[in-house]
């Protein structure tokens, strides 16, 4: 009984490797035949339809059918010892031309780079250690899970902070026991105390008024005007990455944006701070639109702005704080009796963090042609920020 099922599974491995080598014969006879001489391609096949004969009907030495087919195909294609390595490379550039459609016109990565949507989207944010950060096990999930990089910097030198200045880290940068380590190329600050070079994991701005200033009546992470002792921690923060979601690249080829979505332009023609950066904000005002701000509120056509995400902003309550017609550097919807009205075309963008957003009230309107697509899904972090954008 026994024996009877070893022969079984030993007949049944040589019809599996002769029908193998069967269906790779014939793949690469159709996608190579052009290189083969005529007698050379029907001698192939006459070899692989033997091997299929020999299949069905059962043959009793099915390993020689198979040693043969292999002799007469290695005879036809005698320069097969990197094929393995050419069809990984296939896939490769295939897999990349594939990511590269996909991102060019259905779904492109993008982060929050500012504060401008909070807390709607998250930029980079800077707080203070808490108890939980403090824990080792968390420390261990802190960044791939949440974004979170928990940092601790102890002078080495005695003085106080000197300089700071923007900073380019290369990729698997390492700033020692007083820095962090970075997969990717990044911006950062660095700065120095007491002559010895530290780096911080964000642009020197957001260095300078979420460490360098005081965080309400709090005193500030890191302080300018201390002296401080060699081995005295000078600063321990935690450092939020910024919400990084999908855009949607396809939805407006096939309809109008829609007030209220959250949506992704280029900065081409618009006279913001970077022309030629991507910005994310909330679409205020489509074209025919006639804007207003009566502090908190949007008004739209002479109305308070219905749509729930302004609804949520206005109620100055869950971390929003309404909208302001009194913004540094505003030229627009600057209160009461000063409207805005839409052109052909043109589409009014707002930050939801509207004391902190940098938008269309200083810049004016954005022209259709600089749209890309609208915020859908936030992959990462995970955080209460994770799936869909609304």
């Amino acid at each position: 009984m026994i024996s009877k099922f070893l022969d079984w599974r030993r007949r049944r491995k040589e019809r599996r490797a002769l029908a193998e080598m069967i269906a790779h014969c014939q793949k690469q006879w159709r996608r190579r035949s052009d290189l083969l001489a005529p007698k050379a391609s029907a001698a192939l096949q006459r070899e692989i339809q033997r091997a299929r004969n020999a299949l069905h009907a059962r043959a009793p030495d099915l390993p020689a059918a198979t040693e043969t087919l292999g002799a007469a195909y290695t005879a036809c294609f005698p320069s097969e010892k990197s094929s393995a390595l050419r069809e990984n490379v296939e896939v490769i550039l295939v897999a990349l031309v594939v990511a590269m459609g996909v991102r060019a016109y259905f779904l492109q990565p993008f982060k929050i780079p500012t504060g401008s949507m909070q807390p709607t989207l998250n930029g980079i944010t800077v707080r203070p250690v808490g108890d939980r950060e403090r824990a080792w096990w968390y420390r261990l999930v802190a960044f791939p899970l949440f974004g979170e990089r928990i940092l601790r910097y102890t002078a080495e030198a005695d003085g106080r902070i000197e300089w700071a200045r923007e900073a380019k880290l290369g990729p698997l940068h390492y700033g020692g026991r007083n820095g962090f380590f970075n997969f990717l190329p990044m911006d950062a600050t660095e700065f120095t105390v007491g002559g010895a070079r530290y780096w911080f994991p964000a642009e020197r701005r957001k260095f300078e008024m979420d460490v360098l200033q005081p965080m309400g009546d709090a005193k500030p992470l890191l302080d300018p005007g201390r002296n401080y002792r060699r081995g005295e921690v000078l600063l321990e923060c935690v450092v939020q990455s910024g919400d990084q979601l999908f855009v949607d690249r396809l939805a407006y080829h096939f309809r109008k944006p829609r007030r209220a979505d959250v949506f992704v332009f280029e900065t081409h023609d618009i006279p913001v701070g970077m022309p030629g950066d991507f910005y994310i904000k909330r679409l205020a005002g489509l074209p025919g639109d006639t804007l207003e701000i009566r502090d908190p509120r949007l008004w739209v056509n002479g109305r308070p702005a219905s749509e729930p995400a302004f609804a949520r902003v206005a109620s100055c309550r869950g971390g929003y704080r309404g909208y302001t017609s009194r913004a540094h550097g505003q030229q627009f919807l600057k209160g009461p009796g000063d409207p805005k009205t839409l052109g052909t075309s043109e589409y009014f963008a707002l930050g939801d963090n509207s004391f902190a957003s940098a938008d269309s009230r200083m810049w004016g309107i954005v022209p259709y042609k600089n749209i890309v697509g609208r915020g859908w899904f936030v992959y990462w972090p995970l955080t209460r920020h994770f799936g869909r954008v609304e």
